[in-house]
Protein backbone atom coordinates (compact mmCIF):
# COMPACT_ATOMS: atom_id res chain seq x y z
CA UNK A 1 0.00 0.00 0.00
CA UNK A 2 1.29 3.80 -0.58
CA UNK A 3 3.25 5.65 2.18
CA UNK A 4 1.18 8.59 2.25
CA UNK A 5 -2.23 10.29 2.12
CA UNK A 6 -1.93 14.18 1.43
CA UNK A 7 -4.44 15.20 3.39
CA UNK A 8 -2.09 13.92 6.36
CA UNK A 9 0.88 16.16 5.25
CA UNK A 10 -1.30 19.44 5.32
CA UNK A 11 -1.95 18.25 8.94
CA UNK A 12 1.46 17.99 10.36
CA UNK A 13 2.15 21.51 8.23
CA UNK A 14 -0.98 22.63 10.59
CA UNK A 15 0.45 21.31 13.76
CA UNK A 16 3.86 22.43 13.66
CA UNK A 17 6.07 22.67 16.59
CA UNK A 18 6.19 26.48 17.95
CA UNK A 19 8.99 27.33 20.76
CA UNK A 20 7.98 27.37 24.09
CA UNK A 21 4.59 25.38 23.50
CA UNK A 22 3.37 22.93 20.66
CA UNK A 23 0.26 21.52 19.80
CA UNK A 24 0.14 17.65 18.31
CA UNK A 25 -3.35 18.22 17.81
CA UNK A 26 -5.80 15.47 17.51
CA UNK A 27 -9.20 13.96 18.89
CA UNK A 28 -8.42 10.10 19.77
CA UNK A 29 -11.84 8.93 19.83
CA UNK A 30 -12.49 10.69 16.21
CA UNK A 31 -9.30 8.69 15.54
CA UNK A 32 -11.02 5.52 16.64
CA UNK A 33 -14.65 6.03 15.15
CA UNK A 34 -13.17 7.02 11.40
CA UNK A 35 -12.70 4.81 8.89
CA UNK A 36 -9.87 2.67 8.60
CA UNK A 37 -9.45 2.66 4.93
CA UNK A 38 -7.32 6.22 4.52
CA UNK A 39 -4.91 4.63 7.83
CA UNK A 40 -4.39 1.20 6.16
CA UNK A 41 -2.64 3.27 3.12
CA UNK A 42 -0.16 4.24 5.78
CA UNK A 43 1.43 0.92 6.19
CA UNK A 44 1.77 -2.54 4.84
CA UNK A 45 -0.62 -4.93 5.68
CA UNK A 46 -0.15 -8.61 6.12
CA UNK A 47 -2.21 -10.73 3.08
CA UNK A 48 -3.71 -12.46 6.62
CA UNK A 49 -5.00 -8.82 7.53
CA UNK A 50 -5.85 -7.91 4.08
CA UNK A 51 -8.44 -11.44 4.01
CA UNK A 52 -10.27 -9.60 7.22
CA UNK A 53 -9.87 -6.25 6.32
CA UNK A 54 -13.24 -4.08 5.64
CA UNK A 55 -12.11 -0.01 4.63
CA UNK A 56 -15.24 0.81 5.91
CA UNK A 57 -15.17 -0.47 9.14
CA UNK A 58 -14.26 2.21 11.78
CA UNK A 59 -10.38 1.78 13.40
CA UNK A 60 -11.51 0.36 16.62
CA UNK A 61 -14.06 -2.56 14.61
CA UNK A 62 -10.78 -3.87 12.42
CA UNK A 63 -8.74 -3.37 15.55
CA UNK A 64 -11.18 -5.69 17.00
CA UNK A 65 -11.04 -8.32 14.01
CA UNK A 66 -7.53 -8.16 13.54
CA UNK A 67 -7.19 -8.55 17.36
CA UNK A 68 -9.80 -11.71 17.45
CA UNK A 69 -7.50 -13.36 14.92
CA UNK A 70 -5.00 -12.75 16.56
CA UNK A 71 -3.04 -10.31 13.86
CA UNK A 72 -1.42 -8.27 16.50
CA UNK A 73 1.24 -6.52 13.92
CA UNK A 74 -1.81 -5.21 11.96
CA UNK A 75 -3.58 -3.83 15.09
CA UNK A 76 -0.30 -2.38 16.33
CA UNK A 77 0.05 -0.44 13.47
CA UNK A 78 -3.64 0.43 12.56
CA UNK A 79 -3.80 1.90 16.52
CA UNK A 80 -0.21 3.73 16.65
CA UNK A 81 -0.78 5.19 13.20
CA UNK A 82 -4.36 6.14 14.21
CA UNK A 83 -3.85 7.88 17.36
CA UNK A 84 -2.85 11.75 17.14
CA UNK A 85 1.23 12.19 17.55
CA UNK A 86 1.03 13.05 21.22
CA UNK A 87 -1.30 9.80 22.03
CA UNK A 88 0.54 7.67 19.81
CA UNK A 89 4.12 8.85 21.79
CA UNK A 90 2.10 8.70 25.22
CA UNK A 91 1.11 5.07 24.25
CA UNK A 92 4.62 3.84 23.48
CA UNK A 93 6.08 5.41 26.37
CA UNK A 94 3.60 3.68 28.60
CA UNK A 95 4.45 -0.06 26.67
CA UNK A 96 8.22 0.70 27.21
CA UNK A 97 8.28 1.74 30.85
CA UNK A 98 6.56 -1.36 31.16
CA UNK A 99 9.31 -3.31 29.66
CA UNK A 100 12.15 -1.04 31.26
CA UNK A 101 10.24 -2.24 34.70
CA UNK A 102 10.90 -6.23 34.24
CA UNK A 103 14.00 -5.33 32.43
CA UNK A 104 15.90 -1.81 32.72
CA UNK A 105 17.08 -0.35 29.61
CA UNK A 106 21.30 0.72 29.82
CA UNK A 107 21.25 4.55 30.65
CA UNK A 108 21.94 6.02 27.01
CA UNK A 109 18.51 4.22 26.53
CA UNK A 110 16.75 5.30 29.10
CA UNK A 111 17.66 9.07 28.64
CA UNK A 112 16.20 8.71 25.26
CA UNK A 113 13.14 7.34 26.79
CA UNK A 114 12.59 10.27 29.31
CA UNK A 115 13.74 12.96 27.04
CA UNK A 116 10.98 11.44 24.95
CA UNK A 117 8.36 11.75 28.52
CA UNK A 118 9.64 15.45 28.92
CA UNK A 119 8.20 16.15 25.33
CA UNK A 120 4.83 14.58 25.89
CA UNK A 121 4.45 16.54 29.15
CA UNK A 122 5.81 19.77 27.68
CA UNK A 123 6.23 19.89 24.25
CA UNK A 124 8.56 22.33 23.31
CA UNK A 125 11.06 23.02 19.96
CA UNK A 126 13.85 22.12 22.60
CA UNK A 127 12.86 19.14 23.99
CA UNK A 128 11.63 17.68 20.38
CA UNK A 129 15.67 18.40 19.22
CA UNK A 130 16.58 17.05 22.75
CA UNK A 131 15.07 14.01 21.70
CA UNK A 132 16.91 13.46 18.41
CA UNK A 133 20.39 14.40 20.42
CA UNK A 134 19.56 11.70 22.72
CA UNK A 135 18.34 9.29 20.14
CA UNK A 136 21.47 9.67 18.25
CA UNK A 137 23.34 9.20 21.20
CA UNK A 138 21.31 5.63 22.01
CA UNK A 139 20.98 4.10 18.91
CA UNK A 140 18.69 4.44 16.04
CA UNK A 141 17.92 0.60 16.51
CA UNK A 142 17.36 1.02 20.14
CA UNK A 143 14.12 1.60 22.07
CA UNK A 144 15.14 4.67 22.62
CA UNK A 145 16.33 5.92 19.40
CA UNK A 146 13.23 4.82 17.59
CA UNK A 147 11.11 6.30 20.03
CA UNK A 148 13.40 9.38 20.49
CA UNK A 149 12.87 9.57 16.98
CA UNK A 150 9.35 9.31 16.69
CA UNK A 151 9.20 12.22 18.94
CA UNK A 152 11.40 14.58 16.77
CA UNK A 153 9.21 13.61 13.59
CA UNK A 154 6.40 14.24 15.31
CA UNK A 155 6.17 17.99 13.51
CA UNK A 156 8.25 20.93 13.11
CA UNK A 157 11.17 21.17 10.84
CA UNK A 158 14.11 17.88 10.45
CA UNK A 159 16.23 20.57 9.29
CA UNK A 160 18.72 22.52 11.77
CA UNK A 161 16.81 25.77 12.95
CA UNK A 162 18.92 28.45 10.97
CA UNK A 163 17.77 26.58 7.55
CA UNK A 164 14.20 26.37 6.13
CA UNK A 165 11.85 24.13 7.29
CA UNK A 166 11.52 20.54 6.02
CA UNK A 167 9.04 19.22 7.25
CA UNK A 168 8.78 15.01 7.84
CA UNK A 169 5.89 12.82 6.36
CA UNK A 170 2.92 12.82 9.00
CA UNK A 171 2.89 9.11 9.03
CA UNK A 172 6.35 8.49 9.87
CA UNK A 173 5.64 9.57 14.02
CA UNK A 174 3.10 7.05 14.34
CA UNK A 175 5.00 4.36 12.26
CA UNK A 176 8.00 4.86 14.88
CA UNK A 177 5.92 5.08 17.95
CA UNK A 178 4.20 1.08 16.92
CA UNK A 179 7.97 -0.09 16.41
CA UNK A 180 8.35 1.20 19.98
CA UNK A 181 5.43 -0.49 21.56
CA UNK A 182 6.65 -3.80 19.34
CA UNK A 183 9.84 -3.54 20.95
CA UNK A 184 8.80 -3.46 24.11
CA UNK A 185 6.79 -6.45 23.64
CA UNK A 186 9.92 -8.18 22.41
CA UNK A 187 11.95 -6.82 25.63
CA UNK A 188 9.67 -8.79 27.86
CA UNK A 189 10.19 -12.42 26.38
CA UNK A 190 10.57 -12.54 22.70
CA UNK A 191 8.73 -15.88 22.57
CA UNK A 192 5.49 -14.74 23.81
CA UNK A 193 5.10 -10.92 22.06
CA UNK A 194 2.01 -11.93 20.76
CA UNK A 195 0.38 -11.88 24.06
CA UNK A 196 2.16 -8.65 25.46
CA UNK A 197 1.21 -7.10 22.22
CA UNK A 198 -2.69 -7.74 23.16
CA UNK A 199 -1.69 -6.21 26.60
CA UNK A 200 -0.01 -3.19 25.13
CA UNK A 201 -3.27 -2.67 22.53
CA UNK A 202 -5.37 -2.29 25.64
CA UNK A 203 -3.58 0.19 27.08
CA UNK A 204 -3.87 2.17 23.96
CA UNK A 205 -7.02 1.89 23.53
CA UNK A 206 -7.59 3.17 27.24
CA UNK A 207 -4.88 6.22 25.83
CA UNK A 208 -7.36 6.90 22.94
CA UNK A 209 -10.24 6.76 25.47
CA UNK A 210 -8.84 9.00 27.57
CA UNK A 211 -9.02 6.51 30.34
CA UNK A 212 -4.76 6.53 30.74
CA UNK A 213 -4.09 10.57 29.93
CA UNK A 214 -0.75 11.91 30.71
CA UNK A 215 -0.65 13.80 33.84
CA UNK A 216 -1.04 17.66 32.83
CA UNK A 217 1.02 19.20 35.38
CA UNK A 218 3.47 16.42 35.51
CA UNK A 219 6.73 18.24 35.00
CA UNK A 220 10.49 16.51 36.26
CA UNK A 221 12.42 17.55 39.01
CA UNK A 222 15.86 16.75 36.97
CA UNK A 223 16.60 16.94 33.65
CA UNK A 224 16.50 13.73 31.20
CA UNK A 225 20.30 13.01 31.52
CA UNK A 226 20.26 13.41 35.66
CA UNK A 227 21.83 10.49 37.73
CA UNK A 228 19.58 6.82 38.16
CA UNK A 229 17.44 7.47 35.42
CA UNK A 230 16.09 4.06 35.88
CA UNK A 231 14.28 4.90 38.72
CA UNK A 232 13.20 8.47 37.38
CA UNK A 233 11.41 6.67 34.26
CA UNK A 234 9.29 5.00 36.55
CA UNK A 235 7.54 7.40 38.28
CA UNK A 236 4.72 8.42 35.46
CA UNK A 237 3.67 5.09 35.15
CA UNK A 238 3.44 4.48 38.70
CA UNK A 239 1.16 7.52 38.97
CA UNK A 240 -1.14 6.81 36.03
CA UNK A 241 -1.15 2.98 35.79
CA UNK A 242 -0.57 1.68 39.32
CA UNK A 243 -2.43 4.72 40.96
CA UNK A 244 -5.68 3.69 39.23
CA UNK A 245 -5.66 0.24 40.99
CA UNK A 246 -5.57 1.72 44.49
Amino acid sequence: MSNSIPALDQVIQETVHRTGGVELLGDPLAALAGPCGPVCELFEVSEEGLALLDPQATVEQQLATWRQANLVADARRLLSHALPPRHSLWWALLALTEAHRQNPYPAKVTRAILATRDFVLNPTEAGRRLCHELADAADSTTAGGVIGYAAFLSGGSMAPPDCPPVLPLAHLCGRLCGVSVYLAAVHFNPSEYKKHLQHFLDIGLQVARGELAWPETARLAEPAAAAEPERVVETVVEQVVVGRTR
